[in-house]
């Protein structure tokens, strides 16, 4: 009977230690949880004046035209390098020339 009482008192701590062998044994339901709940949101509201175009301005703001100044020196720049290259080009040409005359003249 001892040893019957000492197994039964283990077999409680035991059982009373697993969570779920006090959930089955209590009769608790399970908590359900909002994991997959989908919220409700309400729907996207334009603004009243979102059709409303401000009025259009006829003087060039200084930003535009100090955008149009700078356009002008980027495309003289670009020029200015194309010339280069097209003189590098040439000279090139002729250096090559230069090289040819001197090897078949040895």
């Amino acid at each position: 009977m001892k040893k019957f009482n000492i197994l039964l008192i283990l077999f409680v701590f035991l059982f009373a230690s697993c969570q779920s062998i006090k959930d089955g044994l209590s009769g608790r339901k399970n908590e359900n949880s909002d994991e997959f709940l989908v919220q409700k949101k309400n729907p996207l509201v334009t603004p009243p004046n979102y059709m409303e175009l401000p009025p259009p301005s006829e003087e060039l703001d200084e930003s535009d035209s100090d955008k149009i100044e700078n356009e002008i020196n980027i495309k003289s720049i670009l020029d200015v390098e194309n010339l280069e290259t097209n003189t590098q080009s040439n000279n090139s040409g002729s250096a090559e020339d230069f090289v040819l005359k001197q090897i078949q003249n040895k």
